[in-house]
């Protein structure tokens, strides 16, 4: 019978040497590779939660009940008697513990010395409505005349039609520009492109995919032709 390998799952010392079998050189790579999924699922998972921990604390009720009770020279039993609740049920609001009713929050609004923004403790958008209205009309308006032209891939113009519609002064820009001069001119380079070889952005994406594989295998090969050395 032919002799069975049988490893320590708890194995710390995950290292290929010489002289080891086929077999354990097998196992000790697979564990190498799933010890390194792991940690990279577990760096994931941690960055989600800081992430969350994060917007959770932009996003605070209960951070903007407290600097608005403040700004009042209020104490917590006398928010709680002008909101018409228990003192106990305004500490769970205060502390995040309790979810505020609507009803509560429009009561507070209402007083007309606080805005949703800092009762959320949010900051508030730096792009007025009028602004985000105009960029999105430049855009549509972008995609239409490029969607005139003989484009390889209608996602071509994403790029490009992006730049155009926030190109306008409100956004920072020197001047708002003109629209069909602007999509001429970028026009003219995504033809000179497409005249050069370009085939399109999916299809270079699938070249670069295609590319990153074929690597992805000649390291295989090396690795494995490293490995036949040992045996």
């Amino acid at each position: 019978m032919p002799f069975q390998f049988k490893p320590d799952p708890n194995q710390d010392n995950l290292v290929i040497r010489p002289g080891m079998s086929a077999q354990q050189k097998g196992w000790i790579g697979r564990k190498q590779i799933e010890r390194s999924q792991d940690a990279r699922h577990e760096e994931a998972e941690e960055a989600r939660t800081f992430e969350r921990i994060r917007r959770r604390r932009e996003l605070s009720l209960s951070q903007g009940l407290r600097k608005y009770r403040g700004r009042r020279d209020l104490t917590q039993d006398q928010m709680a008697e002008e909101l018409g609740c228990s003192v106990r049920a305004y500490r769970g609001y205060e502390s995040g513990e309790r979810d505020m009713p609507s009803s509560l929050l429009l009561q507070i609004l209402a007083r007309g010395d606080v805005d949703i923004h800092d009762l959320l403790n949010v900051r508030r958008d730096p792009v007025a409505a009028s602004t985000r209205d105009a960029v999105i009309d430049r855009y549509h308006q972008a995609i239409n005349l490029f969607s005139e032209r003989d484009l390889y891939l209608p996602v071509d113009a994403e790029e490009p039609a992006r730049r155009i519609a926030g190109e306008i002064t409100e956004l920072g820009a020197s001047e708002t520009t003109s629209v069909p001069a602007r999509v001429e001119e970028e026009w003219s380079h995504l033809e000179q492109w497409y005249q050069d070889g370009g085939w399109g952005w999916d299809a270079d994406e699938d070249c670069r995919r295609a590319k990153q594989e074929e690597e992805r295998r000649a390291q295989r090969r090396a690795r494995y032709a490293e490995n036949k050395c040992f045996d």
